[in-house]
């Protein structure tokens, strides 16, 4: 009776493995897909929050109360830290007088998000600038952006290209001189 049922198994046949090699390769490649669509969507997101924040700003901008201090204005920072993430940061800019050294203030008290850093922006994607007027394209290592109290782009002026890590643009952002903003 050991010697039949030793003998009866003889294992997996050519086409069983066959079936099973083609099931394991579909699954891969969907879940290769499913990763690919949400490395895009992260990039897309990261360009809308980037846009968002820019509105948010240009609002703030346009309501700040200059009798409370003329000197002050808001302003945003993108860059890159040491770990090579995005942020963007919520700050202020101050202009003591004409021809006095200007300061921008980005801190914990003005931006307590990420301890102090601001908005994170996917890890899966990558930031480029190109700013107006110029052709060149540059990896975003810290941007300033400010706007005046009538709503125009006084500093960061330009395109904000939004990249996959696999180096596929998936949207930009446009900054305009004269206060207008659009994502593509």
């Amino acid at each position: 009776m050991r010697k039949r049922l030793k003998d009866d198994n003889a294992g997996y046949s050519l086409v069983e493995m066959i079936i099973v090699l083609a099931i394991v390769a579909v699954v891969s490649a969907m879940a290769i897909v499913s990763i690919t669509m949400i490395h895009s969507a992260k990039a897309k997101e990261a360009a809308v929050t980037f846009d968002s924040e820019v509105s948010t700003l240009i609002t703030k901008s346009k309501n700040m109360n200059c009798d409370v201090n003329p000197n002050y204005s808001f302003c945003l920072k993108i860059y890159k830290d040491s770990d090579g993430k995005y942020y963007i940061q919520k700050g202020y800019y101050y202009d003591p007088t004409p021809g006095a050294t200007t300061t921008y203030i980005f801190d914990s008290t003005t931006d307590p998000l990420n301890d102090g850093k601001g908005t994170c922006l996917s890890s899966y994607v990558s930031v480029k600038y190109i700013q107006t007027g110029s052709a060149t394209e540059e990896d975003v290592s810290t941007i300033y952006i400010r706007y005046d109290r009538k709503g125009m782009c006084i500093e960061g002026d330009g395109t904000y290209r939004f990249y996959k890590r696999n180096g596929t643009m998936v949207a930009s952002v446009y900054l305009r001189k004269n206060g207008s903003h659009e994502t593509r």
